[in-house]
């Protein structure tokens, strides 16, 4: 398998380039910080995003989709519970659950803070948008209280999407009170490959 991965620094493209270093799987990086936005990007991602990859020549995007796509390819390790079994739908769940309640809560506050052009921005929703997120990592914390990861009882590509999520919160100062995600994290930090920002 050749792979490409357009990524940089510790946005998103840190959850592929973690997956990639736990699963075994060479490949080639494009990591420039301008990048995004580029028309070379536009080639892969539509939106000419960070990160996406080009894996055998077949473009991807989406964070999740590549590290998804790359741990079910990963020839050294089992990195992901098999497809149509329970934990792979326990898997799916997760994800979907990290994108809708907790990035997107995080992501809406970031584009307002940093991303958008300051006569755009409105931060109205700040505290709401803390709020929404604190709501949804209150579940992963009672989850959290009497496993160690998320699926199979064992580390997968699923703790490394969440996992990024998780510390995005912590480093826009959200998992106050939450010890159990605290903990998660420690863990996670705690393997050789992690790419989570610790600031």
């Amino acid at each position: 398998m050749h792979v490409t991965l357009y990524e940089h620094g510790t946005n998103r493209s840190a959850r592929v380039r973690w997956t990639a270093l736990e699963a075994g799987i060479d490949y080639q990086a494009i990591s420039r910080p301008d990048l995004i936005g580029s028309d070379e990007l536009r080639r892969v991602h539509p939106l000419a995003k960070l990160p996406a990859a080009e894996i055998d020549g077949r473009p991807l995007f989406e964070s999740t989709s590549i590290c998804t796509y790359l741990a079910d390819h990963a020839p050294v390790i089992d990195l992901i519970a098999n497809p149509g079994s329970w934990a792979r739908a326990k898997h799916d769940q997760w994800v979907a659950f990290t994108l809708a309640e907790m990035d997107a809560w995080l992501w809406n506050t970031a584009i307002n803070k940093y991303v958008l052009p300051e006569n755009q921005r409105m931060d109205a929703g700040f505290t709401q948008n803390n709020k929404m997120f604190q709501r949804s990592a209150a579940v992963l914390d009672r989850v959290l209280s009497h496993q160690p990861f998320l699926v199979e009882d064992r580390f997968t590509v699923t703790d490394i999407i969440v996992g990024w999520s998780v510390n995005w919160g912590r480093r826009t100062g959200n998992l106050k009170g939450f010890n159990n995600l605290k903990a998660y994290l420690d863990r996670l930090f705690q393997r050789p490959f992690c790419t989570l920002n610790p600031d």
